[in-house]
């Protein structure tokens, strides 16, 4: 899309962030951002004053423009809004992910995640609503050993050393969860994102039911030991098992139910987040969504802001439990034909 729209004639300033919508007279007319400043022969970037690394030297940039799309996600595009001085109540509420809990499945073969597809496989064997748990769906995670690393516990440093000399042999699996919760996003001070997410009974039930599903999965597969991600992690046959005694089954079921209550407190249970969905949420209602069903923008009371537009997931009015890539591609279709239509274009 991007190549298509420099064959077409559009600048792309990368580099670059965007501080604030220009607004004049109630309408956008333009944008305001700090670009990163390069050395030419290098790209890399120069210092700031002082010549301190950690500050590298911007220069401010303003772009005129008779029509604005805000399209920096659901984490971004409430802090460009609320820089912009559109505080509608609304804006940065009801912030929906897809939640996601990870078992990692230790193997006597080499499984080697970062090599070809990382992501091809999923089940959907659980993706509807049961009982007091939402849907999931489980998939294989891009297991390349830097997000491995990442992910997977810390319980020091020769224990993570000793996980990571096997990194080859660790087939990540990860549980997709419906939303069970809601969050929001605020700006600081400093301009950065403040994000709040709580979980709520649902949420939960769906996590561990997704971690005993995976555990299941990767003994299944033949996996030699299995973690599940938090602090402290919970393992099974890490140390292995004295053969012909039956030690393994019975382990594997304790294993079992401690999943079935693992601990999501907050900085104990690793959740993960895929799909941020619904902080500038579009709708009828004036006071529940900052954007109208065509994607405009509204200020506080309600007023439409002339030619402002968002078009990005965190239009969704709800987290929708599915990889929401092509609705997302869908929504930025609809508004696209709003800002043409609003420019007088034929589209």
């Amino acid at each position: 899309h991007l190549a298509r729209a420099a064959q077409a004639g559009a600048r792309i300033v990368d580099r670059s962030r965007v501080t604030r919508v220009v607004l004049e007279g109630g309408r956008a007319v333009g944008v305001e951002a700090n670009v990163l400043v390069v050395d030419p022969a290098t790209g890399e970037p120069l210092p700031g004053s002082g010549g301190d690394p950690a500050q590298p030297r911007t220069r401010r940039l303003v772009v005129r423009a008779s029509q604005v799309v805000v399209a920096a996600g659901a984490l971004r595009s409430p802090l460009v809004l609320l820089a912009s001085g559109l505080d509608h109540p609304a804006v940065g509420r009801h912030l929906r992910l897809h939640p996601v809990s990870v078992i990692a499945g230790v193997f006597d073969e080499p499984i080697e995640m970062w090599r070809g597809t990382m992501q091809a496989a999923r089940s959907l064997e659980f993706g509807r609503p049961d009982g007091d748990r939402n849907g999931y769906v489980i998939e294989s995670a891009p297991g390349h050993p830097g997000l491995i690393a990442l992910a997977l516990p810390w319980e020091g440093t020769d224990a993570h050393a000793s996980l990571l000399e096997r990194i080859a042999h660790v087939a990540p699996l990860i549980a997709i969860t419906r939303d069970g919760g809601e969050g929001r996003v605020r700006r600081t001070r400093a301009g950065n994102a403040r994000i709040d997410y709580a979980l709520d009974e649902r949420g939960l039930a769906s996590l561990r039911h997704g971690l005993a599903s995976m555990a299941e999965l990767a003994r299944a597969a033949g996996a030699r030991s299995i973690v599940a991600a938090g602090t402290p992690p919970r393992w099974h046959g890490r140390d292995g098992f004295e053969p012909g005694t039956g030690a393994e089954g019975r382990a594997f079921v304790v294993f079992q139910d401690a999943l079935r209550r693992f601990d999501f407190a907050p900085n104990r249970g690793a959740v993960f987040s895929a799909h941020q969905m619904g902080s500038v949420r579009m709708g009828g209602s004036v006071a529940d969504h900052p954007c109208d069903p065509e994607g405009r923008v509204r200020a506080r009371g309600g007023t439409v802001v002339g030619g402002l537009y968002v078009g990005d997931g965190s239009l969704f009015p709800t987290g929708i439990g599915v990889n929401p890539q092509v609705t997302i591609m869908a929504l930025a279709r609809r508004v696209a034909r709003t800002v043409l239509t609003e420019a007088g274009v034929a589209g």
